[in-house]
């Protein structure tokens, strides 16, 4: 193009460059060459320069020419208003559309977008960073940014998740190397959101050192309420799905509300379920929820005793029942059609799942089996985790347990609290709890399972009676086999989350060598047997856990053969496998990439001839790889296509010859291509390990029933002489509960230095209610408690801390206790009070032990004993259940103790008193142990004594008391007196029977008796 604008010699002669007419002649020259009509700006034409060298029409020129330029810069601004301009007045680059365009297609999710060797945080997503991280962000162009390196990046991922975001991992899906030989090599690299997380759906690998509760795994739980109309009206059903996507525990529930319960159902059914639970996101509908539901709910992920934050998602739309049933057969069956074809499926609201995880048949027939809520749950449930990828945890519907099962009792989520089991009232820390007595477990998910149950004791005898002669014989039996089940259970990893993630696919090379190591230590530690019966041991549960481990033996070795662990160890997917040809693309990488290897290797020697250097080694630097290094010295002549220079000292210059930099560019795609060969073929072994899920699972299972059972018997050896087994009682003795020097297992444990006053009880057919008081601080709750904690330790399978138990089993164990308000659901303490006494009373049977403590406190005086005299009154009269009752109202235990002589007995905690001082003070000296009758005095001076209150205060105090007390005498010494006085006018004044004069003077008598003159 410029050739044009040459001067050539028919456009005229060429001045002498050292003539001033000369220069201005060739410079009027170009001027017309530069504005001719052959310009391709196609502007006009100018004149041209007269014989005289006249610069006139030159000067013309220029202004036409500045004329030109000045629109081009127009016609350029005007290009450029354009593209579309962001906040700080500069056009989007093409990097801040792409994060535009995401943060577009992931609303509500925080983003952390791989860009080179950081990740970052743009916009509002960079705010959050900079306030939960504590790190600076910064405006750059059109966004606030943060970053943090790529190394750190999973550390503030969890700093996030534990503060209950939703967070995308946006990563670069394309390398430099690929990218340059592609086509879009001026475009910004392709970003793509490939990972999202929340707190429950994030799983740690194996090897986090991460602190976290190892008796719970983070859990997902979905309720769905919906309303259906019967003869009695329109009843709430309400179902409930629980997921641990870090351990594939599945838990289901589903249950009916009448209208007439709706606040008493919810409160104790749904309440005790996320107790137990306790998840860390919680799914239900945005709309439909009854109002009383959703207030629970919404009190329920705010009150602080839980834990960390509770994460709530809310579903705009709950399918129906016959969609949710389709949706959740495509997800059972999609797996067993090519993955292509997933995305064939008709139905508008199905997800194409891709991965083959999914076994057909008896997986369906479960399905049919549940309630319609739970199928919609589960439906939903399956929906959200598909967006996290680990929907495949529900894969296996043999593996979901039901919430409520007539095996085994559901302790309410307040009696967990009352009785300290899951974490103490102080701190809400498991020490303290009746899981720090029990747990002496060696792996997670051992503790795990031990949760499961002490949270919800046995109500079968059979079941019982399986678990505690496992424990006996645990204890009694040198055998072998038991040693070796102990060794066995040392340093296992958590297999449970093992396992999820090779489902999920998050699995490393490294993890997985660790897993399939410990199936098969597992699988080899015993020799198969023809059936559990063969194995040798008398108790059912432990030749059941032995028998079921030597099937993993023969599928772990076929796997781990296919593996060389040392380069699995090393994460090495392309170099892990004795047997390449197993996967052919594979193998045609690793060739082809060992070829260009080759090739380099040649190309030195042609570089030895050329450089003139026989000895000639490739060198790398600073990760720089095939280098020749030159010393300057040599002054040696290096050919024009190896500079520039790749890097250069003060002695030596280091070059790339041609050949070697396109081969080096041939060997980085190719090693791209070998990388992503190695993740497909490590993802179809993984699918390989999958096809034995069922019977690992089965493995860990039975393990963690061994990890518990040995748990139980370490906690009986600590205290051989303290700790026995509890004796169960059927027939005519199931109303019997008898401890004799029982203690309180979680004081006992914290005290063990000191000494422990034991307690003695019996409970029996008839008499069934234990009416306690006594002084303040003087251990009435202490000892209530541990008569339920043994009766609760008992059901459980342990031995417990007395010298003699017997009882019968229990359905339930109730219990309302401690004072306290919930202002958030607009309940005061005495409100609360009544609510859960009113549960009480609804739900107790014959078979509960009852515990009600100072009944009636939280009122006036005479209507918290008329109250605590009803309810009482209701539980032997009419429930019949066995109770415990603490008052500190003497005059309703009298009273109730002559109307059910048989069933009441009043007890009362032992102490001592000196004489009262001149200052009214009386020495108190408590005793703890249980003793028959009622306790005349409550000491309530005396504990605000201990509390620390003035004694000024406590003096007046002492002076009102005495005041009152003589004032109350005379009142009830007057009142019987005119009592008395009025029976005998009503007798003298009208005509009486023998026996109406008899009854007459009893009562007379009665009166003189309890109220002396």
């Amino acid at each position: 193009m410029f050739q044009r604008y040459l001067f050539k010699e028919q456009d005229g002669d060429c001045p002498l460059p050292d003539s001033s007419n000369s220069r201005t002649g060739l410079r009027n020259a170009f001027k017309r060459k530069l504005l001719s009509r052959n310009d391709p700006y196609k502007l006009p034409d100018f004149s041209t320069i007269d014989s005289n060298g006249s610069n006139r029409d030159s000067d013309h020129a220029f202004s036409e020419l500045s004329k030109f330029f000045s629109e081009s810069k127009n016609n350029k601004a005007k290009f450029k208003a354009s593209e579309e301009i962001g906040p700080s007045g500069e056009p989007y680059t093409p990097l801040e559309k792409q994060i535009l365009s995401l943060k577009k297609d992931n609303p509500n999710v925080l983003l952390m977008i791989e860009v080179g060797y950081k990740y970052k945080f743009f916009g509002e997503d960079a705010k959050v960073a900079a306030k939960e991280l504590g790190m600076v962000c910064y405006p750059d162009r059109n966004f606030f940014v943060a970053s943090v390196p790529t190394h750190r990046r999973d550390i503030h991922l969890k700093t996030l998740l534990s503060q209950g975001y939703k967070v995308g991992i946006v990563q670069q899906i394309e390398t430099a190397a690929l990218k340059k030989a592609g086509d879009n090599r001026n475009a910004p690299f392709e970003r793509k959101l490939v990972q999202l997380f929340t707190a429950a759906t994030y799983v740690d690998g194996l090897d986090s050192v991460e602190k976290s509760d190892k008796y719970a795994s983070p859990r997902v739980v979905c309720i769905i309420e919906s309303e259906r109309t019967t003869t009695t009206g329109a009843d709430v059903c309400i179902g409930m799905i629980s997921v641990s996507p870090s351990d594939g525990d599945v838990v289901w529930d589903a249950f009916d509300d009448s209208p007439m319960r709706i606040e008493l159902e919810i409160k104790i059914m749904t309440q005790t379920r996320l107790s137990h639970s306790q998840p860390t996101e919680l799914l239900t509908q945005r709309k439909g929820l009854s109002k009383c539901t959703e207030k629970m709910l919404k009190h329920f992920t705010e009150i602080p005793t839980v834990g960390a934050r509770i994460r709530t998602e809310y579903f705009d739309d709950i399918m129906p029942f016959s969609v949710a049933f389709e949706y959740i057969t495509t997800f059972y069956t999609i797996n067993k059609q090519d993955p292509e074809n997933s995305k064939a499926v008709s139905s508008p609201i199905l997800l194409p799942f891709t991965d083959s995880w999914l076994c057909l048949g008896h997986l369906l027939a479960a399905i049919t089996d549940f309630p319609k809520p739970v199928v919609v749950a589960l439906a939903c449930t399956i929906r959200y985790l598909s967006a996290f990828n680990i929907a495949a945890t529900l894969s296996q519907t043999s593996f979901f347990t039901r919430f409520t099962s007539q095996t085994h009792m559901l302790l309410a989520g307040n009696t967990l609290a009352n009785l300290e089991i899951f974490q103490n009232e102080t701190d809400y820390t498991v020490k303290g709890s009746l899981m720090w007595v029990l747990d002496r477990t060696q792996t997670t998910f051992g503790a795990r399972m031990l949760k499961s149950w002490v949270g919800k004791p046995l109500v079968s005898k059979s079941a019982l009676q399986e678990r505690t002669d496992a424990v006996e014989e645990i204890l009694s039996s040198s055998s072998e086999k038991l040693a070796g089940l102990r060794q066995l259970l040392k340093r296992l990893p958590d297999l449970a989350k093992g396992l999820c993630r090779i489902q999920y696919k998050q699995c490393t090379p490294q993890e997985l060598v660790v897993l399939l190591s410990a199936f098969h230590k597992i699988g080899s530690a015993f020799t198969a047997t023809a059936t559990s019966a063969d194995v040798g041991f008398k108790s059912k549960l432990l030749n059941q856990i032995v028998f079921s481990l030597p099937p993993l033996k023969s599928p772990m070795k076929e796997l781990l053969d296919v593996i060389n662990i040392e380069e699995a160890k090393e994460g090495r997917k392309d170099c892990m496998w004795k047997i390449s040809e197993r996967f052919p693309e594979l193998e045609d990488n690793i060739m082809v990439s060992s070829t260009v290897e080759t090739e380099l290797d040649q190309e030195l020697v042609s570089i030895r001839k050329t450089l003139k250097m026989p000895s000639l080694k490739y060198t790398c630097v600073a990760g720089e790889e095939y280098l020749v290094e030159v010393k300057k010295s040599d002054k040696r002549p290096i050919p024009a296509s190896y500079h520039p220079a790749v890097s250069k000292t003060k002695y030596v210059e280091r070059y790339r010859s041609p050949e070697v930099k396109l081969k080096l560019e041939e060997r980085a795609r190719w090693q791209e291509s070998l990388q992503i060969e190695s993740s497909r073929a490590f993802l179809k072994f993984l699918d390989e390990v999958i096809a034995h899920y069922a019977i690992m699972r089965s493995a860990v299972q039975q393990l963690a029933v061994a990890d518990c059972l040995m748990s139980l018997a370490q906690v009986a050896l600590r205290d051989t002489n303290n700790y026995v087994k509890p004796q169960f009682v059927d027939g005519d003795g199931s109303d019997t509960l008898d401890i004799i020097d029982g203690r309180h297992p979680m004081v006992v444990e914290a005290l063990r230095s000191d000494p422990f006053v034991p307690n003695s009880i019996s409970f029996s057919k008839n008499d069934r209610c234990k009416v306690i008081t006594g002084p303040n601080m003087g251990g009435k709750s202490s000892c209530v408690r541990m008569i339920a904690l043994i009766a609760i330790m008992a059901q459980i399978g342990s031995y417990v801390p007395a010298k003699s138990v017997r009882l019968g089993i229990f359905d339930s164990v109730l219990s309302r206790m401690g004072a306290y308000d919930e202002i958030a659901r607009g309940r005061s303490t005495f409100m609360v009070e009544m609510t859960e006494t009113s549960e009480i009373l609804h739900t107790a049977t014959s078979k509960s032990l009852v515990i009600l403590d100072e009944l009636g406190r939280g009122t006036s005086t005479f209507d918290g004993m008329a109250i605590a005299h009803s309810v009482l009154h209701q539980l032997v009269a009419s429930t019949r259940c066995i109770t415990l009752f603490i008052t500190h109202y003497p005059l309703v235990a009298a009273e109730l103790e002559k109307i059910f002589p048989e069933n009441i007995q009043n007890m009362h905690v032992g102490y001592r008193t000196g004489e009262r001082g001149l200052d009214g003070r009386r020495d108190v000296t408590f005793l703890y142990n249980l003793t028959n009758g009622i306790a005349p005095d409550s000491f309530g001076v005396e504990c605000a004594r201990l509390a620390g209150l003035p004694e000024g205060i406590l003096a007046s105090a002492t002076k009102q008391s005495l005041a009152m007390e003589t004032a109350v005498s005379v009142r009830t010494r007057r009142n019987a007196s005119l009592k008395r006085l009025q029976l005998l006018q009503d007798l003298l004044q009208k005509p009486a029977t023998h026996i109406e004069v008899a009854a007459t003077l009893d009562a007379i008598q009665s009166l003189s008796r309890l109220h002396p003159s």
